[in-house]
């Protein structure tokens, strides 16, 4: 049986010690003592190193945990760690890498590490729904052109109002329900390609995510 020396016990308790929702005591005491840390054995180190990892993304060092995060998933997959406290730790690892690049606004950094997730778990519903919000979050080309529509129809819209009050009334009131309808049904027709814009692009992602996860499980259902 293996002991640790007195000093990198010492090290390990004292990081034990801490309150498991110390989050900052936590980030101090693995920036402070890294070297120390990296001097334990595998199982203490990795301990420390997960704990570090969750800490900063409860704390929203979102920079920092997504690089933690791509050194841990290489000491998953190097030291063939299943499971760490009772979780998939890699599974975990991914979505919450996941959800620090959604954070950081890096949508399609972080749709595709969904993806991945969602091809080794089709049958999880959670990555699923995080990759359709993170597709919602990425505006095509398309969808910007309805919201510029959307735009002109409402100026065009304004500028039939301002007719109508300093032109139309004054001078031919004979005309103000006419052009009362033309702005009315402007107005609509700029809600209508708003709302159809952001409805059919939420179904599409809706869709998209869907059909990607479908399409993965049967892949994993066939072998």
């Amino acid at each position: 049986m293996n002991f640790l020396p007195a000093h990198r016990l010492r090290l390990y308790r004292n990081f034990k010690a801490l309150e498991v929702s110390d989050f900052h005591g936590i980030i101090r005491f693995y920036e402070q003592f890294e070297d120390g840390i990296r001097a334990l054995d595998f199982e203490e180190y990795f301990d420390c190193t997960e704990a570090y990892t969750n800490a900063l993304f409860q704390t929203g060092n979102h920079g920092k945990h997504v690089v933690m995060c791509d050194h841990l998933l290489e000491i998953i997959i190097m030291q063939n760690v299943e499971t760490w406290g009772g979780e998939d730790l890699y599974a975990k690892t991914l979505f919450l890498k996941a959800a620090s690049l959604y954070q950081m606004h890096e949508y399609p950094k972080a749709e595709h590490v969904l993806r991945e997730l969602v091809k080794i778990y089709p049958a999880d519903r959670l990555p699923c729904r995080f990759l359709e919000k993170c597709l919602l979050r990425q505006k095509p080309a398309w969808l910007m052109k309805t919201r510029a529509a959307t735009v002109v129809i409402v100026l065009l819209t304004a500028a039939v109002i301002a007719g109508e009050i300093f032109i139309v009334q004054p001078f031919w009131p004979s005309r103000v329900k006419p052009v009362m309808v033309m702005h009315n049904v402007l107005l609509g027709l700029g809600i209508l390609v708003f709302v159809a814009g952001v409805l059919f692009h939420a179904l599409r992602c809706r869709h998209a995510a869907g059909s990607f996860a479908r399409r993965m499980f049967r892949r994993k259902a066939g072998g």
